[in-house]
C-alpha cells in the first residue's frame, strides 16, 4: 500500500515511517458538514492509496455518517485530489439536502 502526506493541498508519496509521523499531528480535514441531527458528511485526506490505479491514487475519502448505521455500511466516495474531494463533498451535501 502506498503512503502519502500533504504538501499544502498536494499529495506527495512517502515512506510508512514519515507518513505515520506526519499523520499523527496533521490537519487532514477537507470538509465536514452536519445534515440535521443524525447525519454528518466528512471528507478527509486518508494518506493511503485506496484505489487500484497507481497513476491516480485515491487518497481522499468522503463518508456519510448516519446515526444507527455501522461505519462499514456507510456511503463512501474516494478521490485523487483535494479539489475533486471538495467537489465530491459538495455534491453529496447537495444530494442529502435535496438541492
Amino acid at each position: 500500500m502506498s503512503h502519502y502526506i500533504l504538501d499544502g493541498h498536494e499529495p506527495k508519496r512517502t515512506d510508512p515511517v514519515a507518513w505515520q509521523q506526519w499523520y499523527e499531528s496533521a490537519d487532514r480535514v477537507v470538509a465536514r458538514t452536519p445534515i440535521g441531527p443524525d447525519i454528518v458528511i466528512s471528507t478527509v485526506f486518508v494518506g493511503l492509496d485506496l484505489g487500484c490505479d497507481p497513476d491516480r491514487p485515491l487518497v481522499f475519502e468522503t463518508e456519510v455518517m448516519e446515526a444507527g448505521i455501522a461505519s462499514v455500511d456507510a456511503r463512501r466516495e474516494r478521490y485523487p485530489t483535494w479539489v475533486e474531494a471538495q467537489l465530491g463533498h459538495a455534491k453529496i451535501v447537495s444530494e442529502y439536502r435535496g438541492i
